[in-house]
């Protein structure tokens, strides 16, 4: 009931803002115009239909014990334990890129080509309009509205929201985990981008359960959308010859060390927590 209260929520918020935005010009600037309608209009929407379900369903059913169930405990340790986050999700950086190429090179039936077309070009476009805004935005803008806002309101739905609900409705904390990295991946309606994205799923997820806080996996959600902007911001800006959007070329030897190198630090810093915290 709660889970089904949170995306009926969600889904409330997502028809308020289509409505919104009917009455007001929130589409990307065009021959040189301002960003900052567009900017506070993604902002508004992360947070009306992540943020504003997830505090309100906790406040609902969990009032007495809101900032338990939501886990927001910011006490030092747990930075320390973001991290520890931030370094294995850096690790798993060689495994997601090779993800992306081999996601990327997956093609739909003959039948369903217009449909793959429709997709790829969706994905240009929401691309291409992140470059624009990252060349003439202001890069602390940038990290505040790309990287920092929807970090916190994608983490507090995806993981203090619909996990935290999925974990009791199953009483299995792994498919807790790995069906809200599918939703999660699955909602930012990026087919050909599907794998790197579940597996970005699956470990901030593991890392809200075994650091016992969202500050855990919102730091590392929010290091990641920040290395975007900054090496679009560096490509930019800094005329450096390489593609930000382009895989890493690294052997599979380093993205085997690495990937190994990061299971080895997240069960050594998190297996402890995590049989700890998964009820």
């Amino acid at each position: 009931m709660h889970l089904l209260v949170l995306f009926l929520l969600s889904l409330l918020m997502m028809v308020a803002a289509v409505v919104v935005s009917a009455f007001v010009d929130v589409s990307t600037p065009k021959g040189g115009g301002s960003w900052w309608p567009w900017l506070s209009w993604q902002a508004l929407s992360q947070v009306l239909m992540f943020a504003v379900p997830s505090l309100v369903v906790a406040w609902m059913y969990y009032r007495d014990e809101q900032r338990q169930f939501l886990r927001l405990d910011f006490c030092g340790r747990r930075w320390l334990l973001a991290l520890a986050g931030v370094v294995a999700m850096l690790l798993l950086v060689p495994l997601t890129d090779w993800l992306t190429t081999w996601n990327d090179a997956f093609h739909l039936p003959q039948a369903l080509a217009p449909v793959e077309e429709s997709l790829r070009h969706a994905g240009e476009v929401s691309q291409g309009t992140l470059e624009g805004m990252m060349r003439e935005v202001d890069p602390w803008a940038s990290l505040f509205f790309v990287a920092l806002v929807p970090a916190v309101c994608e983490e507090l739905f995806f993981r203090a929201g619909m996990q935290n609900l999925l974990q009791k409705w199953f009483g299995n904390v792994h498919a807790a985990v790995w069906v809200t990295a599918a939703v999660f991946s699955l909602a930012h309606f990026e087919v050909f981008a599907f794998l790197p994205r579940f597996l970005l799923g699956g470990l901030l997820g593991y890392l809200y359960v075994g650091g016992g806080s969202l500050v855990v996996n919102a730091v590392a959600h929010f290091v990641n959308n920040a290395i975007v902007v900054v090496a679009y911001r560096l490509a930019s800006s800094q005329g450096l010859d390489f593609d930000p959007a382009a895989p890493l070329t690294i052997g599979w030897e380093v993205t085997l060390a690495c990937s190994v190198a990061a299971v080895f630090l997240f069960v050594v810093t998190f297996g402890k927590r995590l049989k700890k915290n998964r009820t």
